[in-house]
């Protein structure tokens, strides 16, 4: 594992903007004049041009806030023990701390403002780029606290919902893991960055150490993991409490606008489907011919005897996302050739992949290259997010600009599976049967494990709200349990498979993980509609300039997909039979060649 100085630099990104201490303290300087000035809007708001101003000077403000976190936290996600960065970012957030208790007053009286004056400020000319804004405080009225409550939650705001730091600096820079060791008897270094090179060799003496190492891992601090998790969901708890909503899923539905109804349809959905998983688990299993197949046989997608370069990946992700357009490309290109991706693993550096962005600054990607497809299939996704970014930032004002949880994942795994059509289009049939495998296992881990982890979360809230006393024993023993529901008896659950719900990070953002299922089941509709109709593309370019302009469900029923019928589900899960029979015909056929 290379320490971060190691790392070749066009291989690293460049974050911009921050790089001389001259500039960083000009954005702390920056931060103290706007916390002194906020307290002077106090009161004023049913003045429209106080209002006006303050709309003003906030959007600018959250700019350059923005810009300043994203080079802080990106910076830390590259190498978590760099002490500079760590100071900087307590000393930010004691800065922004005192800031956001100077805006403490802003949201309860807005909230407070007459329906009848909100209603007129849509009307007016002069608040047209803030109409989004209005429309949301008129939405979130009856879940606002009064200002002193508001006052207090934002003073507590430097611990409540902090969990997620704590366990990403726990498991990413301290947590200790046995070492692997491969069918040689050579021993490595495990971490959580380079975990998933390990569980999907196709060495299954090393596949199943690094699982073992890892459950065991989670395993030996898993009281600690409990007490860290129940916590973050007490705070969900009390939050949605005070936020006027039933449950703490309405809460984080109706933060993104999303009817309970689909949340409970794509959950139904899977259901149903849960034998179409388990037929792919034992074809798998057959094909596989491995004697007391376990569920981390399923990572060894297999391998291809082609030579991934950094640079090959990046021109397959070009050549393989020809269908979406030449401005699609040129956007893509760009990205490439900026040093806007952070490619290779290093010590300290944050696991797995993501992409961040900025309004008015640099889009950036956080990858950890194996060299394997699987890194080619990431760096297509986390480019979605990307040029999706690119597009809304570029289209939209800043008020309109970000995405929904619910529609980000759309972007990503479109990309994947046009990229995947590609590589099967471009394949002789032994590579299809690849091809065709990491299709089928996208589906399985985005659809199946994601709603999975969904039940697992609708139920520790459901115990949490419901005063049940619960511990780290009845936590493995569900998360145990659903996969036990889902799996059957297609394959060997290993015990310590009841830890895994102590590693995944999104638990700490509740009720996220589902949009994982539903943005693929988004995304097979609307390749396939591509497929059937090229002029398609413009209406999903649209759809990826949205922003947050148009609510998540109807965005999507602009490019004919409505989530609350039963239409785009059986069309996706169609979708994966097919790939399924197809991977079934060429597996037997190859079977009966070698015979």
């Amino acid at each position: 594992m290379l320490n971060r100085n190691e790392v070749p630099a066009q291989y690293k990104w460049k974050l911009e903007g921050f790089e001389t201490d001259e500039a960083i303290e000009k954005v702390f300087k920056t931060l103290t004049k706007l916390t002194n000035e906020m307290p002077k809007y106090n009161g004023k708001f049913e003045d429209e041009n106080a209002l006006y101003e303050y709309l003003t000077k906030y959007e600018k403000d959250e700019i350059l806030i923005h810009k300043f976190s994203h080079y802080i936290f990106n910076s830390l996600s590259v190498d978590c023990s760099n002490t500079k960065f760590l100071k900087l970012r307590t000393r930010f957030m004691n800065e922004y701390n005192k800031y956001c208790e100077a805006c403490a007053f802003v949201t309860p009286q807005l909230n407070k403002l007459p329906l009848a004056y909100l209603k007129g400020l849509i009307k007016n000319p002069k608040f047209k780029k803030y109409t989004t804004t209005i429309e949301n405080i008129i939405h979130y009225k009856p879940h606002r606290v009064d200002e002193k409550t508001n006052l207090i939650l934002t003073k507590l705001g430097a611990v409540l919902g902090d969990n997620d730091s704590v366990f990403d600096i726990f498991t990413d820079s301290e947590m200790p893991f046995d070492d692997v060791v491969d069918s040689k008897g050579k021993k490595h270094k495990l971490f959580n960055s380079n975990y998933s090179g390990f569980v999907s060799s196709h060495d299954r003496v090393l596949r199943q150490s690094a699982f073992n190492s890892m459950m065991n891992g989670y395993g030996n601090f898993i009281k600690t993991f409990e007490r860290l998790y129940l916590k973050d969901i007490e705070t969900d708890k009390i939050l949605a409490k005070m936020h006027n909503y039933p449950s703490c899923l309405d809460e984080a539905l109706d933060g993104e606008f999303i009817p309970r109804a689909v949340f409970d349809k794509v959950i139904e959905e899977t259901n149903k489907n849960i034998p179409l998983l388990q037929d792919y688990v034992k074809t798998i299993a057959k094909q596989e011919n491995i004697k007391g197949f376990a569920y981390f046989d399923l990572f060894d997608e297999g391998k291809l005897n082609k030579k991934i370069t950094i640079e090959s990946m990046k021109q397959t992700v070009l050549d393989g996302l020809k269908p979406l357009g030449s401005e699609y490309l040129a956007h893509l290109n760009k990205k490439f050739n900026d040093f806007s991706i952070d490619f290779l693993p290093n010590k300290h550096k944050a696991s797995g992949a993501y992409s961040s962005d900025c309004y008015g600054g640099k889009n950036v990607v956080l990858m950890n290259f194996t060299g394997n497809y699987d890194s080619v299939s990431t760096l297509a996704h986390e480019m979605g997010h990307c040029i999706n970014a690119e597009y809304y930032n570029n289209t939209q004002l800043v008020n309109d600009a970000g995405v929904y949880i619910f529609t980000a994942e759309i972007a990503s795994t479109v990309n994947e599976l046009i990229l995947n059509q590609y590589m099967l289009k471009n394949s002789s049939d032994k590579e299809k049967v690849f091809y065709l495998r990491q299709f089928l296992d996208r589906a399985r881990s985005t659809i199946y494990r994601q709603i999975l982890f969904s039940e697992f979360e609708l139920w520790a809230h459901t115990q949490v709200e419901n005063e049940v006393p619960i511990t780290y024993v009845e936590l493995c023993d569900k998360y145990y349990e659903l996969n036990k529901k889902y799996y059957g008896n297609s394959c060997v659950l290993p015990k310590n498979l009841q830890n895994e719900w102590a590693r995944i990070p999104h638990f700490y953002n509740a009720y996220y993980v589902y949009c994982y299922a539903t943005g693929l089941i988004a995304a097979m509709n609307i390749v396939s509609n591509i497929n059937a109709d090229a002029n398609y593309v413009k209406k999903y370019i649209e759809f990826l300039k949205n922003g947050t302009k148009v609510h998540p469900i109807e965005i999507l029923r602009k490019i004919d997909i409505d989530l609350t019928t039963d239409e785009p589900y059986k069309k996706a899960f169609d979708m994966f039979k097919k790939y399924l029979d197809e991977y079934k015909m060429l597996t037997k056929n190859a079977k009966k060649s070698k015979k």
